[in-house]
């Protein structure tokens, strides 16, 4: 049994990840290999936030788009409310998205830095 946002391998009877709080699966999806390797080309990623707000997805997409900024969301396209989207950048991009996601309201689950707050 597998985590499916953090990766992390469970023994048999396990049904939930102790770490993220979501069902565990059989297998792990496999990734997108060729989109993380566009956006990522020689740099890292980085989680900026995780949400269980759909809503949120969309008001970062509008905000990432606008600024031109690449971004890959995994988990998006889950069906379950209960699993979090996690957005991830380029690591030289992390503040900047920091800055501009700052001043829109989200409903996120957690993130790499409070937006109000800085780090």
């Amino acid at each position: 049994m597998f985590c499916p946002q953090c990766k992390t391998e469970y023994r048999p009877g396990f049904t939930r990840c102790a770490d993220c709080g979501v069902d565990l699966v059989d297998r792990l999806p496999e990734e997108p290999v060729e989109e993380v390797e566009r956006i990522t080309g020689s740099s890292q990623l980085v989680q900026v936030l995780r949400t269980k707000d759909r809503s949120d997805v969309l008001s970062i997409q509008m905000v990432l788009d606008s600024a031109g900024i690449e971004y890959l969301l995994q988990g998006e396209l889950m069906t379950s409310f209960r699993d979090p989207v996690v957005l991830l950048v380029r690591e030289e991009d992390f503040e900047r998205v920091r800055e501009l996601l700052k001043d829109i309201h989200l409903n996120y689950s957690s993130s790499a830095f409070n937006p109000k707050k800085g780090r």
